[in-house]
């Protein structure tokens, strides 16, 4: 298991965080300017969401298609949800451990525009190359406190966290490449301390189960797909967001098991779904 000095400080922040008031979240009605940067972001072409999932959202919202609507809720002082979406999956949206995230890293965030496009992260077929489009699910801007931009509906919480140390400016001064695998690595540590509430044993179990998801999708997309190197636009996330746990020390005694290639793209292994109540 990593050392427990090398995690203590993420341990630390988590105890912090819990023992803080349980903050709420308030329902409130969609502005004119929720909706203008809701047609904004839907309009913008991104080199992210190549699949258009935030446009395909706001357009059938504009067609008063029954399965998707708009809601807000505001967390005072922090944050602004504005999404598209069926009730459905905002009612299951785990807000109290939003809540605990927006406290965990201070600053407050204007909107956070959650088109929530129900499209999973799915491995492709074999030699196919993977892009932006089977992999990401957000944006945002590097210390901009404006807006965050959520498209898929998979794993809001890590994409949430993740685009929250971008507005924070973390390792802004890095390639893009290195700028996503660390970002990713520490979201990861960040979210699993979240997760153990602080309790180190908590989060070696929790932890493990990471590392046993993250070395079966790293050889799964070695195999299938030949991803290996900085230049595959897979690795920041997957096997470059790993050598950054590795070299860090993270990984430190800890064998993940290898399988079955993985058909699922998605960062965080499911069993830590579980935890986000």
């Amino acid at each position: 298991m990593p050392r427990a000095f090398w995690i203590q400080p993420f341990l630390n922040m988590a105890s912090s965080v819990w023992s803080m008031p349980e903050e709420e979240w308030i329902d409130d009605y969609p502005n004119k300017g929720d909706i203008e940067m809701l047609a904004n972001h839907a309009s913008l072409t991104s080199t992210i969401d190549q699949g258009n999932f935030r446009s395909e959202m706001y357009q059938k919202w504009k067609a008063k298609d029954t399965s998707v609507e708009l809601m807000v809720r505001t967390l005072t002082t922090r944050a602004r949800v504005v999404f598209l979406g069926t009730r459905e999956q905002w009612s299951n949206i785990p807000w109290k451990f939003w809540a605990r995230v927006f406290q965990s890293i201070g600053h407050p965030i204007e909107r956070v525009l959650f088109y929530a496009d129900p499209s999973t992260r799915s491995d492709p077929p074999p030699n196919e190359a993977l892009t932006a489009k089977a992999i990401n699910g957000g944006y945002t801007y590097m210390g901009s406190k404006e807006v965050i931009v959520i498209y898929r509906y998979e794993e809001a919480t890590r994409v949430l966290l993740h685009e929250l140390l971008h507005t924070a400016g973390f390792d802004a001064e890095k390639s893009v490449e290195l700028l996503e695998a660390h970002t990713e690595a520490w979201t990861e540590l960040f979210l699993c301390a979240l997760l153990s509430r602080g309790k180190y044993r908590d989060f070696q179990a929790l932890w493990k189960a990471q590392v046993d998801w993250m070395t079966e999708q790293a050889e799964s997309l070695k195999l299938s797909h030949n991803v290996n190197t900085p230049a595959d636009y897979a690795w920041r996330y997957m096997l470059g967001k790993k050598d950054v746990l590795e070299n860090a020390g993270f990984l430190e005694n800890f064998k993940g098991k290898g399988g079955q290639p993985t058909q699922s793209l998605r960062f965080t292994t499911p069993a830590w779904d579980t935890y986000m109540v």
